[in-house]
């Protein structure tokens, strides 16, 4: 005959739990736009996020986050027009100044592997622990129509002498559509570090520095920006390359985030403690 004995302090099971949260982010953009001024330049997020720890080390979460994406700075060898203007010709900015300011919207998934034992809600141990964390998500931007934009010569016999060229908003994708006035919808890949602590049984906070990989090439108004960087011939009916690829890897925008977050723990599974003998 085969006897079972249960001892319940030899095994313990993986406590998991379910964290809600919301947070405020200060945002930064760096890619076409050169020697950025970000004293003018960063921009408030808020958002929120959900958490599902499996364990006290790792944990995947979701979270949103809105608001605007903006930069001031410089785009050289270019012809700059700036919004604002009710002309129907527009001026060559000579100081090559460039800006744009876009709202934002992200959705994304991220796993978590905490470099400490850490759980919601302790106040004694595993009180905090710095974390690193990496995943996928999705960036959407309605077009700003206000920004700097690109400038196209127009006109099909050669400028003058001593004349300045006449300047037309350069149609960004074949639709009529200035190059401050496209939506922007890319995967991201987000890449961060952070550190979390308790503050009470029930509540933590988070302050976590995120960069973000964008496929897309147009969140600062410079499709392929590339290919407006010329030295204009003598005819001002120059027209720009077409656009290469919006993949086109060196042109690829960038933004991150810092921000703080406050964690409520909405769920705990109980402890499981038994083992088979």
């Amino acid at each position: 005959m085969i006897v079972l004995f249960f001892n319940c302090s030899g095994f313990v099971k993986a406590q998991q739990t379910a964290d809600l949260g919301v947070q405020i982010a200060a945002a930064a953009y760096w890619g076409n736009i050169s020697s950025v001024n970000y004293s003018k330049s960063v921009t408030p997020l808020v958002g929120v996020l959900g958490r599902w720890n499996f364990n006290k080390r790792l944990a995947l979460r979701g979270q949103l986050f809105t608001g605007n994406l903006k930069a001031e700075g410089y785009f050289y060898d270019a012809n700059i027009g700036q919004s604002g203007t009710s002309a129907t010709l527009f001026p060559k900015d000579p100081n090559y100044a460039f800006n744009f300011n876009r709202s934002i919207q992200s959705v994304e998934v991220l796993f978590e592997f905490n470099f400490r034992n850490y759980r919601l809600g302790k106040m004694k141990k595993e009180t905090f622990t710095p974390f690193v964390s990496v995943g996928l998500g999705g960036l959407y931007s309605r077009a700003s129509r206000v920004g700097s934009f690109i400038l196209d010569p127009i006109g099909t016999t050669p400028v003058p002498v001593g004349t300045q060229p006449l300047y037309a908003p350069y149609d960004n994708n074949g639709n009529g559509s200035r190059t401050n006035n496209t939506d922007v919808l890319t995967l991201t890949i987000p890449v961060g570090a952070g550190l979390k602590f308790n503050i009470s049984k029930r509540l933590g906070g988070m302050v976590e520095v995120l960069v973000r990989k964008t496929f897309a090439d147009n969140i600062d108004n410079l499709d392929d920006p590339t290919r407006f960087q010329f030295t204009p011939p003598a005819a001002i009916g120059y027209q720009y390359p077409p656009k290469v690829s919006t993949l086109h890897l060196k042109n690829n925008d960038w933004y991150a985030t810092l921000a703080v977050s406050l964690c409520y723990q909405l769920w705990s599974s109980g402890k499981g403690n038994c083992a088979i003998y």
